[in-house]
């Protein structure tokens, strides 16, 4: 008898040092499922291949992946599943980047012959479009509009150890995430500091999600809190600030944050602290790349008043694998040691 075996190829990109295993191929999508059903096809039928990339031994904590799809549609190039060891999540900014780079880089997407090429990604939370920058003849950048940005709630109390009067804001950049100023000055943001940064973002996420519910305005099915952002002041007099965002079972964002960079931007525009049509920088946990971002235009999303958010950024390939992933393995279905 012989065994059939799954081989899977990816290719490996870090984003200011944030991983992205991007998934090309291997899953074969029934004809006319859209970008949803699509997610939900993987979730029923092909989740080890998801859990064994991301997961050890192949993968590690903090991993990121995306199932890069066929278009649901004539509007999109190609669709967008991101996903991490946990489970799926609607959006991803700093892999969103890092893809599009390597699509063009790639040939995996068709080109026009200029400086710059355009993307059109279909993704659970909506719309993204990438334009991939060239300098040199070299891939260089990507600037992606993203899915409309919005604060949904303000002052929300939270108890975090050893302080007082601590308040979040539920904000939107692709994902839900609960924004704070990190309260803690004496133990700033920084991979030193990570393994507090983690436990009071799960501290955070846990409260708001048992005493709230959160819910998009008009995509119903995105609902619940997986973010929760540290902020502090920047590193750089041209940043407008530094942050760490901290989600599912505690994994740190080592990049200034693409989704991320979105909703920081809806909350300071909201506080007052920058302006539609401003370029700020953000800073990450790392504190060495930056992003770029701006907001272009206001928008409605309901009753609820959003914002359309541009981020910029660039990434590394990093590597290339052949996994042979066989579902009948239960340890190679990939497995976390907490």
């Amino acid at each position: 008898m012989m065994t059939q075996n799954r081989f899977i190829d990816v290719i490996y990109t870090h984003t200011d040092g944030e991983p992205t295993c991007i998934i090309p191929g291997g899953i074969p999508y029934p004809h006319g499922l859209n970008i949803r059903e699509k997610r939900e096809f993987i979730r029923q039928k092909y989740d080890f291949v998801r859990t064994g990339l991301l997961r050890e031994p192949r993968g590690h904590h903090d991993m990121v992946g995306v199932f890069v799809t066929p278009p649901s549609s004539d509007e999109f190039d190609a669709g967008m599943l991101w996903c991490d060891g946990d489970d799926f999540m609607e959006m991803c900014g700093h892999g969103t980047i890092a893809l599009s780079m390597a699509l063009v880089a790639h040939g995996m997407v068709a080109t026009s012959g200029t400086d710059i090429d355009r993307i059109r990604f279909e993704t659970p939370a909506g719309p993204v479009i990438s334009e991939v920058g060239h300098e040199n003849g070299q891939v260089a950048w990507t600037r992606f509009q993203n899915v409309p940005a919005f604060v949904l709630h303000t002052d929300v109390p939270v108890d975090l150890p050893g302080v007082e009067g601590v308040t979040c804001d539920i904000c939107f950049g692709g994902n839900f995430f609960a924004v704070l100023k990190w309260p803690y000055p004496e133990t700033p943001i920084g991979p030193e500091n990570g393994k507090m940064l983690s436990e009071m973002g799960i501290l955070v996420k846990n409260q708001i999600n048992a005493r709230m519910t959160v819910q998009h305005p008009t995509e119903t099915h995105i609902k619940g809190l997986n973010f929760t952002t540290f902020w502090q002041e920047p590193d750089h007099s041209d940043s407008l600030y530094r942050n760490v965002h901290v989600f599912s079972d505690g994994k740190l964002d080592r990049s200034p944050g693409g989704t991320g960079t979105s909703m920081m931007m809806a909350y300071f525009e909201r506080r007052g602290a920058m302006k539609i049509g401003e370029t700020i920088r953000s800073e990450g946990l790392l504190g060495i790349g930056r992003f770029e971002g701006r907001l272009l235009e206001e928008t409605k999303l309901g009753d609820v008043r959003a914002v359309i958010p541009t981020v910029k950024g660039t990434a590394k390939v990093t590597g290339y694998a052949k996994w042979l992933v066989d579902e009948r393995d239960p340890v190679g279905r990939g497995f976390v040691v907490t």
